[in-house]
């Protein structure tokens, strides 16, 4: 997959300036997409400004407003860059920012330790997540070209919106995917996970786990009186790890919108029963998951391609020490059930992260910090563009 220079520097333009923009190739393809569409009055860069305008959108995994951040296919680079040269200007910094510190492994032993004993009296699943802090140098085109390159099979994203702030991913999972000539839309369950040279038999820990999203994303479906068809299990590779995959399809009338916010999040970044994980969620991790295990995606000529946000990196400028670049919030989770092992769910999200987290090292490794020296007296957040 390659960049061309216009598209660079658009991206670049963007970031230095806080545009919102979307640079995004869909699964199957290496064709890059870019748009940007600079923010009005209100500060905001809501997605769905009406029924019919094409758009990239980004939700948070914990939204429960209508309202969804994203980036109108107002301008392409050529355009973007001829506005930047047209006039100065920077529009606003994002709300939120990554953390410095990263989930600690004795805060993780404390919230697996708390939801254990429900999961073993009660039943059901809850997703425990953990972020990872890099500093890396790398600028993020590069970074993205790098991890973009690695496999077609996934949606790949990188983004900026006032709301979100700057975020990049690479997500095997489909949401919700739709037609709305046929009336059709296609999903997937898809949970369970070991190393992609695993060739053992699924274990029953896994087959359960995915069962519980098939099973979830079905009913949901039938209840919007849809009529659903269920294809067989199978697995879904990438990269260095594999997941089980149920594909799904249903035809009827339906509001995409309105389903994408009944279905996510899915029982596979979330838990199930639903309410139930999710206040385990919000009381136990130490973090806020922002956008990740939310959906990200685009709407092109009426349709939809949506994605759980998962095997993405929230970013912001900040100085370490002396130096400039990039201060990196890698997210991974496992589904919690009662005969699950700490070490490892540990482990799990350890190999989610892995890929990631060497391309922000670069090839040789030199590129990035992690660790207990990442800390607040010794990194700087800024809110001012970095101009390279």
């Amino acid at each position: 997959m390659k960049i061309d220079e216009l598209t660079r520097d658009a991206v670049n333009a963007c970031l230095n300036r806080r545009i919102p923009f979307v640079l995004y190739a869909l699964p199957g393809t290496d064709r890059l997409v870019f748009y940007a569409s600079p923010v009005g009055e209100t500060g905001m860069s809501p997605a769905f400004v009406d029924d019919l305008t094409d758009c990239f959108f980004i939700n948070f995994f914990d939204n429960d407003e209508a309202y969804t951040p994203g980036v109108k296919f107002s301008l392409d680079a050529e355009a973007l860059l001829q506005l930047c040269k047209a006039r100065s200007f920077c529009q606003p910094c994002a709300e939120i920012r990554p953390r410095i510190s990263a989930t600690f492994r004795a805060s993780y032993h404390e919230a697996f330790s708390r939801i254990i004993p429900r999961l073993k009296s009660d039943g059901g699943k809850t997703v425990l997540s953990r972020h990872r802090t890099v500093f890396t140098k790398r600028l993020p085109v590069d970074i993205v070209m790098d991890y973009f390159s690695l496999t077609d099979s996934t949606f790949r994203y990188l983004c900026y919106t006032p709301e979100t702030g700057i975020w990049f991913g690479s997500t095997p999972e489909l949401l919700l995917e739709s037609d709305a000539k046929s009336r059709e839309v296609r999903t997937m369950a898809l949970a369970g996970t070991r190393r992609s040279d695993d060739d053992a038999s699924w274990d029953e820990k896994n087959l359960y786990e995915q069962s519980i999203v098939a099973d979830f994303i079905a009913e949901t479906l039938k209840k919007e009186g849809l009529d659903v068809t269920i294809d067989d299990l199978s697995e879904r590779r990438f990269l260095n790890i594999k997941h089980l995959c149920t594909e799904i399809s249903a035809r009827g009338d339906i509001d995409v919108v309105d389903l994408m916010q009944e279905l996510s999040p899915t029982p596979a970044v979330a838990g199930y029963p639903r309410d139930e994980a999710l206040e385990e969620i919000s009381r136990y991790e130490t973090h806020r998951r922002n956008c990740y295990g939310g959906y990200v995606g685009v709407r092109i000529d009426g349709n939809y391609h949506s994605y759980v946000n998962l095997r993405c990196c929230f970013m912001a400028p900040a100085v370490f020490g002396k130096t400039s670049g990039w201060l990196c919030n890698l997210y991974a989770g496992g589904g919690i059930v009662a005969d699950s092992i700490e070490e490892d769910e540990w482990n799990e999200t350890n190999a989610k992260t892995e890929v990631l987290a060497k391309v922000l090292s670069g090839a040789d490794g030199s590129f990035a910090v992690e660790g207990t020296m990442i800390n607040s007296g010794s990194i700087e957040i800024l809110d001012a563009p970095m101009v390279y």
